[in-house]
């Protein structure tokens, strides 16, 4: 009797449940379709039941012992794809705002052990406008030593976007922020609206590029090429496309001034 308890003891010979993740998204816009996955590993045990909660409320089981083995319980706003649901995942159609929240995976293995393990993730859920942020410089043009500023609008939001500037593709900050209510309701969209001012210290091409992003998942960006500001040469130049325009112009120019020189030269 005794060997026999020492060997039931074993630790090798235990299987359980284990390795239990839940992946959510981490942002979703209102309106689209939310694929939550529960993963686990039952080792050697049999799956009793996979439970899913918004918060406090289940809405969502999956029983394999049972037929249907699927069942939806009834709770506002939320719509269960059950054709593509069942012992791993969830599947919610026309996602909305009110479904912004807390979300639990339940798992329990079967007897004799029962053990249940509940992991639990956040998900959000943006309303936004589609459209790409508006982005306005002062000039089209600059040359090294001017200071550079531009504004950057995104499109509106709940919550806010976060506005990220790059200049030849180097982060530079956020910028001066404000946040503009545009659409006033229940659930109000605001507009992020970001200064900046840049110092421009080489020559060549300036690229500008303003980042719109909500929880780094949702977002958009909108980038501008900005020419050396340098200095032209006479307007006696033709029209850009006439080559031969243009061979004429810089013949007469260099005659223009060989004379200019041999003049000073006497």
């Amino acid at each position: 009797m005794w060997w026999w308890i020492i060997g039931t003891s074993v630790v090798g010979v235990v299987t359980c449940l284990k390795d239990v993740f839940i992946e959510v998204p981490i942002a979703i816009k209102e309106g689209s379709t939310a694929v939550m996955r529960c993963e686990y590993d039952l080792e050697q045990e049999t799956l009793y039941t996979v439970k899913w909660y918004k918060g406090r409320q289940e809405f969502f089981r999956y029983v394999p012992k049972e037929l249907p083995h699927t069942r939806v319980f009834p709770l506002a706003t939320i719509n269960v794809d059950v054709s593509e649901s069942g012992a791993n995942q969830v599947v919610l159609r026309q996602v909305t705002a009110d479904l912004d929240g807390k979300y639990r995976c339940e798992v329990s293995a079967d007897a004799p052990t029962f053990h249940t393990e509940i992991v639990a993730a956040w998900m959000h859920v943006v309303r936004t406008t589609d459209g790409k942020p508006e982005l306005q410089l002062e000039k089209s043009q600059y040359t090294i030593g001017e200071k550079l500023r531009a504004n950057c609008s995104s499109p509106p939001s709940n919550p806010p976007a976060n506005i990220t500037w790059f200049i030849n593709d180097k982060e530079m900050g956020n910028g001066k922020v404000y946040r503009i209510p545009t659409v006033r309701s229940s659930t109000p969209l605001y507009k992020s609206v970001s200064s900046i001012e840049y110092d421009v210290l080489s020559s060549g091409k300036i690229k500008v590029r303003c980042q719109s992003d909500i929880y780094r998942v949702i977002g958009s960006e909108t980038q501008v090429m900005l020419d050396e500001d340098k200095p032209r040469l006479a307007s006696i130049l033709q029209p850009h496309g006439h080559s031969s325009g243009l061979k004429e112009a810089y013949s007469f120019q260099s005659m223009v001034l060989t004379l200019i020189v041999l003049a000073v030269l006497r």
